[in-house]
């Protein structure tokens, strides 16, 4: 017994989940919900605020979902509790937490605003929706479990509050996806919380597992819900594409979409068939089964199958229903088919399947051997079936990386669905080409298809790689199919002095420009912005890389590992559209574009010269510009330029191709990215403007006119060439030797300074106006704080009175991004911090983020005097 327990103890584990939390080797964990429900504002959404209030006329919906992925299969929970940072406390009371019994939806509101193309419930309304509307009694009573899962006290002083004893009811959300609705929470006290959209103390439920053995016996699975009759998508084949160019810049349009004239959606009313089909997927005969099937989250139709199944044996069970959707948001028409066992059932997470009756139809192809090969271990289900996986997947795409893309243009999540309309199993040798399907032949019935094929690559290392996790790479090969591009392609890689390794060509002087633009990590596409805007103003711009910037402090505006804005703007654009498109969602700009001009930190730069080198087939050629445009007043206007195409050319899904500022879009990626070169004072400096931010513009709803801002590293005033820290006195907080600190000053490269310093000093001399202050590293460059701020301050003036000079927020992206490469010694890199000039003495770097640090110089230049 000593034994078994110690046992048991050592495969115990637990997990904490949040709102972003991280999970071992998985994306990131997204799927906490909740909203404040208000009996004075019965109609208000406060699914995006930072609070949640409680009293007896507020109370709060909470549910964590993705919990199979989140815990892993096969697991008992040990112990539950739910932990809510307290925020204030106006009233001492007792906070009950229930079981909530019915579907709600955490909306698109911030302080009460109920978004019309949101699902937002209220406490007056179920779903509270432009289009579509259910009502409830008084914040959903009658879906209110009749007892408490958990009751708290709560004082004046309390700063958290614990639920504990969940696991009951965690094991039954666990086991029953379908059945997890989450929590209500009510209090006869008067208090608030962080929401899960907070900076910091978001809901936390904090869970202890421990496994239980492998699936046995009889299993029955919701396979598949299929949809009849089939219609076709667009066609991209033959002569659909179109040739333009201009200016030098090549791309296809796709004027002529086969099936453009054809029916592609069942008519409103017209009779559909939807078709259950229920495998047997255990290792021993089921029993029969009772079903339901509901229709826009009510009882449709109910019935009983009484036959026996065999192991891999199934049947089929229909529901005919008109088909009756809102064709422009995909989430409001749901379809469930739900079975209840007759005997013993192995796994209750299959016993339920949902598709969203407008949904995006996928076909789903995989070979005998791939199929065996996938059940020799349980998957993220619990079962062995590549069914229940595959359709798992899916379930992650629509409830999480759709829901959780969110934009002040989709404020709560992607209006689009997906679903899986046939799964087939084909002999081995049947799947072929890129996208692994029968005769290397799309199915136009469907929107788009995918295979998994045995012999493609190291199908068993991969099975094992993705069996209980999600499947980026998969669900990124999906969106293609959708239409979602490569963001990717818009990314620049920095390139060395002799133009390898990187996607610029273009030469300064005798060498090849060493700068590049990578967006951000980790959009499922590739590429892009993931940060949430909602709580910005519409006007205010956004960059590429986060800036030292109050404006921008927002809880929600936090990068995820989602859809970008672009991915979620095109999908829901084209909600309503059969696929076959791809890509035509970058047509949509703003029909005037106006840059404005700043320095790194944000001070306008009034006059000067823009020259524009666009990326051509992937890389910025050496090539001259392909336009320039002067700088009035801080700002400049963009032209727009030729397509190729005598007039603007509308596609069937509505996105307009007229001249722009970079012409013939290719609807790939290409050629949508512009190297900005600025000349000022004397200064060549470098930013970039990629077509996905002019797209996020449109979105934002920035339709006739949008600003973008671009920030160069520039000074305001030409820079004198002396080194003014060369031989200069150096301290720091380590009490490094003279010789280790004469290394940043020495003006060789080769000898270098490191230290667990918290801060670096140089005095050099007398004060000067300083412009510009050059960290030099060589061999290891991501040596450095990731963080820091470089202080300047005056003669005779005390540290307290220091001035920032500049901000470093993430070093290891700007010395891989904008370092200059020594071409003399390619190990050699130059990282430049400019500034509007300061008269100042001393010159202190200090630390905010990181450990030790190693420079092998810096070199610091005055400017010219002020005008």
């Amino acid at each position: 017994m000593i034994a078994l327990a110690i046992a048991l103890a050592v495969q115990a584990h637990t997990v904490t989940l949040y709102r972003g939390a991280d999970l071992p080797e998985d994306s990131r964990y997204w799927s906490c919900e909740d909203t404040t429900l208000s009996k004075s504002a019965p109609d208000a959404s406060f699914g995006q605020g930072t609070l949640l209030t409680l009293s007896p006329d507020h109370k709060v919906l909470i549910r964590f979902g993705d919990l199979e992925r989140a815990i892993g299969p096969r697991k008992r929970i040990v112990s539950a509790k739910l932990v809510l940072t307290v925020v204030q406390v106006e009233q001492a009371g007792t906070v009950t937490l229930k079981r909530f019994r019915g579907p709600w939806f955490e909306g698109g509101g911030i302080s009460g605003e109920a978004p019309a193309d949101a699902m937002n419930s209220t406490w007056s309304h179920q779903l509270f929706h432009g289009q579509k509307k259910i009502r409830w009694r008084n914040g959903g009573t009658e879906f209110t479990a009749p007892s408490s899962s958990a009751q708290v006290p709560v004082s004046q002083s309390a700063r958290t509050i614990e639920f504990t004893g969940l696991e009951n009811d965690v094991q039954q959300m666990y086991d029953r996806w379908y059945e997890n609705y989450g929590w209500v929470i009510e209090t006869n006290g008067k208090l608030s919380v962080e929401s899960s959209q907070a900076t910091s103390g978001r809901p936390r439920l904090i869970i202890e597992t421990e496994p239980i053995g492998p699936a046995a016996g009889p299993d029955l699975s919701v396979t598949q819900i299929s949809r009849t009759p089939e219609y076709p998508r667009f066609d991209p084949s033959g002569d659909a594409y179109v040739r333009i160019s201009a200016e030098g810049q090549e791309a296809g349009v796709m004027q002529k979409p086969g099936n453009a004239g054809a029916k592609q959606w069942p008519s409103k009313g017209e009779l559909v068939t939807y078709t259950a089909t229920i495998k047997n997927v255990g290792d021993a005969p089921s029993s029969g089964f009772r079903y339901t099937w509901s229709k826009d989250w009510s009882e449709a139709a109910k019935g009983e199958v009484s036959r026996t199944l065999q192991p891999g044996e199934s049947v089929q069970v229909e529901f005919r229903a008109p088909f009756d959707i809102v064709p422009n948001d995909h989430r409001l028409n749901p379809i469930r088919f739900t079975l209840t066992p007759s005997g013993p059932d192995a796994v209750e997470g299959n016993n339920a399947l949902e598709i969203q009756a407008g949904a995006l139809n996928l076909a789903i192809w995989v070979d005998e051997t791939f199929y065996k090969m996938f059940a020799k271990e349980p998957n993220g289900m619990g079962s062995r079936a590549f069914e229940d996986w595959i359709q798992w997947q899916f379930r992650i795409w629509n409830e999480v990386l759709f829901r959780h893309s969110r934009f002040s243009f989709a404020p709560d999540g992607i209006r689009e669905s997906t679903r899986i309309q046939r799964i087939t199993i084909v002999p081995d040798g049947t799947l072929q080409g890129g996208v692994h399907v029968p005769n290397n032949q799309q199915d136009m019935r469907y929107d788009g298809d995918w295979g998994f094929d045995s012999s493609f690559g190291e199908a068993e290392k991969y099975i094992d790689s993705v069996r209980i996790r999600m499947d980026r790479a998969l669900l990124h090969e999906m969106s293609h199919q959708i239409g979602l591009i490569d963001m990717y392609q818009m990314n620049v890689d920095p390139s060395m002095p002799d133009g390898s390794g990187g996607k610029v060509r273009l030469k300064v002087g005798d060498h090849v420009l060493t700068r590049g633009a990578i967006d951000p990590p980790n959009p499922l596409m590739g590429g892009g912005d993931t940060r949430n805007d909602l709580g910005l103003p519409r006007s205010l711009p956004t960059y590429i890389e986060d800036v030292p910037d109050p404006a921008y402090a927002h809880a929600l505006y936090q990068r995820t590992d989602l859809y970008s804005a672009t991915s979620a703007f095109a999908l829901n654009a084209n909600v309503g559209y059969r696929r076959g498109f791809f890509g035509e969602y970058l047509y949509s700009m703003p029909n005037v574009v106006i840059v404005r001009c700043l320095d790194r930190n944000g001070i306008p730069i009034q006059t000067g010269k823009l020259r524009f080198y666009q990326m051509k087939q992937g890389v910025i050629p050496d090539a001259p510009p392909v336009f320039e445009v002067d700088i009035a007043n801080g700002t400049a206007f963009l032209p727009n330029r030729p397509t190729g195409l005598d007039q603007p050319f509308t596609t069937a899904t509505g996105h307009t191709l007229k001249p722009n500022p970079f012409g013939p879009i290719d609807v790939v990626g290409t050629n949508g990215v512009f190297l900005v070169e600025i000349e000022y004072e004397g200064q060549r400096e470098w930013s970039w403007l990629k077509a996905w931010q002019l797209v996020d513009a449109y979105a934002r709803g920035n339709r006739q006119v949008a600003f973008v801002e671009l920030r160069f590293n520039v000074t305001h005033r030409p820079i004198k060439p002396e080194d003014w820290a060369r031989n200069k006195v150096v301290l720091d907080s380590a009490n490094s030797s003279l010789e280790s600190l004469n290394a940043l000053v020495d003006g060789d490269p080769d000898t270098s300074y490191q230290a667990d310093a918290e801060w670096i000093e140089i005095d050099i001399g007398r004060d000067r106006p300083i412009g510009e202050i050059v960290l030099l590293t060589n061999g290891d460059h991501d040596a450095v704080w990731n963080q820091f701020e470089i202080l300047v301050y005056s003669t005779g003036q005390r540290l307290e009175q220091a001035r920032t000079f500049a901000v470093e927020i993430d070093w290891q992206r700007t010395v891989r991004f904008q370092r200059d490469v020594d071409p003399a010694n390619p190990s050699v890199w130059r990282v430049a911090y400019r500034a509007l000039p300061q008269t100042v003495r001393f010159i202190r770097l200090v630390r905010k983020k990181g450990t030790s640090i190693r420079l092998s110089g810096i070199e610091i230049r005055e400017t010219e005097p002020p005008r």
